[in-house]
């Protein structure tokens, strides 16, 4: 799986995740093939970046890495903001927050 701009997709590239907008909507579906076009109307919808299947380019990010990476970068605060319905969730909550700590962060 790779992870693009959307600005360099090119016809025929095929969707490796389910697309949603911001608000968790269904945009397109995994599997759906991509046109040039259809990446001009998703950039106008405020979609940067898309997963396509396919192994990385070389000087490529793989997907999940980069999704890592981005994820460490927002405070655990607002990474559980809202999320923390059961027990179970605090628990896990708790258990990063001493993680972080004791890491230094």
């Amino acid at each position: 799986m790779r992870k693009i701009n959307v600005k360099a997709v090119k016809d025929g590239m095929v969707l490796a995740e389910p697309l949603k907008n911001a608000h968790g909507g269904l945009l397109l579906e995994k599997g759906t093939a991509l046109t040039e076009t259809l990446a001009t109307r998703l950039a106008r919808l405020g979609v940067s970046r898309v997963c396509i299947e396919g192994d990385p380019e070389p000087g490529e990010e793989n997907a999940s890495i980069a999704q890592a990476s981005e994820i460490k970068k927002i405070p655990l605060e607002k990474l559980f903001e809202g999320k923390i319905v059961n027990n179970s969730m605090q628990k896990i909550y708790e258990a990063l927050t001493r993680h972080k700590e004791l890491e230094g962060g």
